[in-house]
């Protein structure tokens, strides 16, 4: 009877993980949470289908075509009070009260246990140093571009 009881809790807690999604945007879906596994399928803009599962910036959508891991960016998830697929239901807080959500890519889909389990890794970091410039240099191809300096004045002053 113990067995039978933790089996239905261990299928609750999962159905609870899962979560309804519409894709934003045609996307191909990976075998992996990462950008460099194959790709398993394809998922068209409207699609819906339900998020199982969460890899740093990916997530796993089981879809009615196709089974597989998408950038996190690339899905809308569903409001809690009214079922649709929507990114402002994030920013609903109690009854009608809204409020504006803003994402900043590359923190959406971390959490503190992602963040515990993060270590450093001097191959990214050469990387990501690989696409920095000297201000000199951005400011020539900016003027190479067309480009021109403008001040602004912060709001009130």
């Amino acid at each position: 009877m113990k067995s039978i009881a933790a089996l239905f809790l261990a299928a609750a807690s999962l159905s609870a993980v899962a979560q309804q999604a519409t894709v934003a945007k045609d996307s191909d879906l990976r075998s992996e949470g990462s950008n460099s596994a194959p790709v398993v399928g394809k998922v068209r803009q409207g699609t819906s289908g339900e998020v199982t599962g969460k890899n740093g910036v990916f997530v796993n959508l089981k879809a009615p075509s196709a089974t597989g891991w998408l950038f996190s960016f690339n899905v809308n998830f569903a409001s809690v009070d009214d079922g649709t697929a929507s990114a402002a239901g994030l920013g609903k807080v109690r009854g009608s009260t809204q409020v504006q959500v803003t994402s900043t890519m590359g923190a959406r889909g971390f959490d503190d246990e992602d963040l515990q389990k993060a270590s450093f890794n001097a191959e990214q970091m050469q990387l990501f140093e690989q696409y920095g410039t000297s201000k000199e240099a951005a400011s020539d191809a900016a003027r190479g571009a067309g480009l021109s300096a403008t001040r602004v004045d912060y709001f009130g002053r």
